[in-house]
């Protein structure tokens, strides 16, 4: 009982790709802020240039507001870009007070696990602490994508679920790529600012891309291998089930 993959066209990618920029650089500027308005407590890019320098450690505390900056900056921009898609794609992404409370919760979780990471390894070398920024963005963009799948594309959700992955690739692929071309520990810190809009957009335009590419491809030769996937689970086993009644019968 497989009614098709929702259509989706270049514009939509176009327009839900534009959503996830500006989201990102609102966030983005957010971060910028926080550190501007944090300057006259603790310099965070003083403490890294300084650092890079005399080859030492960054402040102690420097880890844990930097893991706190991180966590409100990209909450703001996953809470954004999903209010954007149930503008701009309101007839797949459904506004929810459920859907919300995951999202929440998913970054809180995600900040528990990974604030120690930031804290141990910022003690080492101040390189680290960006490698972490890194990993917490592009974890909390894959998962709010996989949670945004799971419950607004139920019948289709292995679908999200792939796009997600292939958004997940190539969003890690090509920002370890940009951060890596940068040679200076202050340019990889300034960079950081960039790379937060950079993966947000990549996830959605990949993702997106992908489900337009599996739509054509059902609509081109009427196989549709990922659709309704729970109904056809459910209903093998019915008729499994029957199955098993005649024989005993």
């Amino acid at each position: 009982m497989s009614f098709g993959p929702n259509k989706i066209t270049i514009q939509e990618i176009a327009i839900n790709s534009l959503g996830s920029l500006i989201a990102g650089l609102i966030g983005s500027i957010v971060i910028a802020i926080i550190v501007f308005f944090l300057s006259n407590v603790i310099d965070i890019v003083g403490e890294f240039n300084k650092a890079e320098r005399a080859g030492t450690n960054v402040n102690t505390i420097l880890p844990l507001v930097l893991s706190l900056i991180t966590l409100i900056g990209t909450s703001i921009t996953v809470f954004l870009t999903y209010y954007l898609l149930t503008i701009t794609s309101s007839q797949k992404y459904r506004k929810s007070i459920v859907i919300i409370g995951q999202i929440a919760f998913f970054s809180l979780l995600l900040y528990i696990f990974v604030t120690p990471v930031y804290i141990f390894l910022g003690f080492k070398s101040h390189e680290y602490i960006m490698h972490v920024f890194l990993f917490h963005t592009i974890v909390l963009a894959f998962g709010t994508s996989l949670i945004l799948e799971l419950l607004n594309n139920y019948r289709y959700v292995l679908i999200g679920i792939y796009g997600s992955f292939v958004g997940l690739f190539f969003s890690t692929f090509v920002t370890i790529m940009i951060f890596s071309s940068f040679t200076s520990g202050y340019a990889k810190l300034i960079s950081l600012v960039i790379i937060l809009p950079l993966i947000n957009v990549m996830m959605t335009l990949f993702k997106q891309l992908f489900e337009f590419l599996y739509y054509h491809y059902c609509k081109y030769t009427s196989f549709d291998q990922l659709g309704d996937i729970f109904y056809q689970i459910e209903f093998r086993e019915k008729e499994s089930l029957r199955e098993e009644i005649e024989k005993n019968i």
